[in-house]
C-alpha cells in the first residue's frame, strides 16, 4: 500500500510541477508578446511557416481532368508527283466522311523556247542578193519653190539594174515618203518602152504619156531632172537621151528641148 502511495505522490507532484512551468512560459508570452513577435516578423518564420504548411495542402487538392489533347498532327511533305494543299495536308483528311476529291496537279514549268540557228539553205536554192539605188524625187515648197530629194532604196540585185531602178522611179514614192511631202512630177501615164546604152550615154523610150505634165514648163523640167540624176548615179552614164514613142523629139513643151541628151549640168 504505501508503495502504491508514494507512486500517485510522485505523480501528482511532477503533474503541478508541469503546470506550473506552463503557466510561467505562458506569463513570459504575455509580457514578452510583442518583442516575440517583432522577432519572428523579422526572421521571416511566419512566412517560412505559411509556405511550408500551404505546401502540402496544395498537393493534397485531387487535380481536375483537363481535357484530352489533341494529338499533333503530323505535316508529311507530299511527294513531287502528288498535290498539296496549304496546310499540307489532304483535303480529304479536313472533311471526313465526304470522298476523296482529286486536287488538280500542279502547272508544270514548260522549258524556254530555243531558237535554233537558221538553217543553211537547201540545195538548189538561191539566195536573193540585193542592192542599194538611188532615186530622185521632188519637194513643192510653200512659195511653189521645186527641190529635188534623193532617197535610198533597196532593190533586188538582176542583170538589168539600169531598167529595175528606172522602173522602180516610175512607180513613185513610197507611202513613208509621200509623209515627208515627197512627191513625183513624172506624168502617171509614162511606160518605160525600152532601154539601151550608146558609150556613156543612156537611151531612154518612153511611151507618149511621158509627154505630158499638168505643171506646166517647171513642171517638165523637173521630171526630165529625176530620170537624169537618178540614171546619172551609175558610174558608166554621164547623160540621158530621151525618145518618146522610139523617135526623138525637137521639144517636149515650149521652152524645153529633147532633141539632145541631158545631164546633170544642164539643170
Amino acid at each position: 500500500m504505501t508503495v502504491r502511495g508514494k507512486k500517485r505522490t510522485s505523480a501528482k507532484t511532477g503533474c503541478l510541477l508541469w503546470a506550473v512551468a506552463f503557466l510561467v512560459l505562458l506569463v513570459l508570452f504575455l509580457v514578452k508578446f510583442n518583442d516575440i513577435r517583432s522577432a519572428i516578423q523579422k526572421t521571416g518564420f511566419l512566412d517560412a511557416l505559411n509556405h511550408a504548411v500551404s505546401k502540402p495542402v496544395s498537393q493534397e487538392k485531387p487535380a481536375q481532368p483537363s481535357a484530352p489533347a489533341s494529338p499533333p498532327s503530323a505535316v508529311t511533305r507530299p511527294p513531287a508527283s502528288q498535290p498539296a494543299t496549304a496546310q499540307g495536308l489532304p483535303k480529304d483528311a479536313e472533311k471526313p466522311g465526304q470522298p476523296p476529291t482529286q486536287s488538280a496537279p500542279q502547272s508544270e514549268q514548260k522549258p524556254e523556247a530555243q531558237t535554233s540557228p537558221p538553217s543553211p539553205p537547201a540545195p538548189g536554192q538561191q539566195i536573193q542578193k540585193t542592192k542599194s539605188a538611188a532615186l530622185y524625187f521632188v519637194r513643192i515648197d510653200e512659195d511653189g519653190t521645186i527641190s529635188s530629194q534623193r532617197v535610198k532604196r533597196v532593190l533586188p540585185l538582176t542583170d538589168s539594174p539600169i531598167q529595175d531602178t528606172l522602173e522602180t522611179l516610175l512607180k513613185g514614192p513610197t507611202e513613208s515618203e509621200l509623209r515627208t511631202n515627197l512627191i513625183s512630177l513624172i506624168p502617171s501615164g509614162a511606160k518605160l518602152r525600152g532601154i539601151s546604152m550608146r558609150g556613156s550615154t543612156v537611151l531612154v523610150d518612153f511611151s507618149d504619156g511621158f509627154a505630158y505634165n499638168r505643171y506646166g514648163k517647171e513642171g517638165y523640167l523637173a521630171q526630165l531632172k529625176q530620170v537624169v540624176f537618178t540614171l546619172t548615179e551609175f558610174q558608166n552614164i554621164t547623160d540621158v537621151q530621151f525618145l518618146i514613142e522610139g523617135k526623138i523629139r525637137p521639144f517636149i513643151s515650149e521652152g524645153v528641148p529633147l532633141d539632145k541628151p541631158y545631164s546633170r549640168a544642164s539643170f
